[in-house]
């Protein structure tokens, strides 16, 4: 092969390794952009799941208190009861327990649900906070975990094409080299750059369609 031939193939091998390069420098570049918009969603999913989760916590606890009032105001109406009072304690003692009684019945009609007394009595909080965050589930995306999972791919194969890039700048020193040299060893070096070359295609798929 003449040698102003052999240039000229090794320039159109530089011509096709710079389109690589720079093809393998977009998608890395790409990829960090859409990492970030994924680390935006996950953060912003992240925020409204701990907005939620105060929020749920502010409203239960504040059922709680009212379940203690509904409880206590049952018990002291319980406790008017004498069956040894006479007559007129008794018609006092009832006059109040109907108001106490009555006060617990708007206590429970109003600032809680009934439904969350367990059988025993006692006020399932935990119940209260696992509904309330699967409603908040179904109107709002409160799972950041795929965002910044995804981010994580995102930036792997940013890095891997980065590293791609390396591979082609150094298929690209070998052609240079080749186009430098008057020696037979300027085969050596061509060959050693389309080694590099192919190494940096099969990287720019790799990276594109595999990570």
């Amino acid at each position: 092969m003449k040698h102003e031939t052999f240039k000229s193939y090794v320039a159109v091998l530089v011509a096709i390794v710079t389109v690589l390069g720079a093809t393998a420098a977009c998608l890395a570049s790409v990829a960090v952009s859409s990492a970030s918009d994924a680390d935006f969603l996950g953060l912003d999913a992240s925020i409204r799941a701990q907005k939620a989760d105060i929020v749920n916590h502010v409203y239960a606890y504040e059922h709680y208190r009212a379940y203690t009032a509904y409880v206590r105001y049952n018990e002291l109406g319980r406790l008017l009861y004498d069956p040894n009072a006479d007559q007129d304690t008794d018609i006092r003692n009832g006059a109040l327990q109907r108001e106490v009684w009555g006060v617990a019945s708007g206590i429970s009609s109003v600032f809680f649900s009934p439904r969350y007394i367990n059988q025993d009595g006692q006020y399932d909080l935990e119940r209260e906070l696992q509904e309330a965050w699967a409603q908040d589930e179904q109107n709002e995306d409160l799972n950041s975990l795929p965002y910044f999972a995804e981010s994580d791919r995102l930036r792997n194969r940013s890095s891997f094409l980065t590293a791609d890039m390396i591979v082609l700048a150094v298929s690209f020193w070998f052609f240079t080299l080749a186009q430098a040299t008057e020696k037979n060893i300027k085969y050596l070096w061509a060959g050693l750059g389309v080694l590099f070359a192919l190494g940096g295609i099969l990287g720019i798929i790799i990276g594109r369609f595999m990570i």
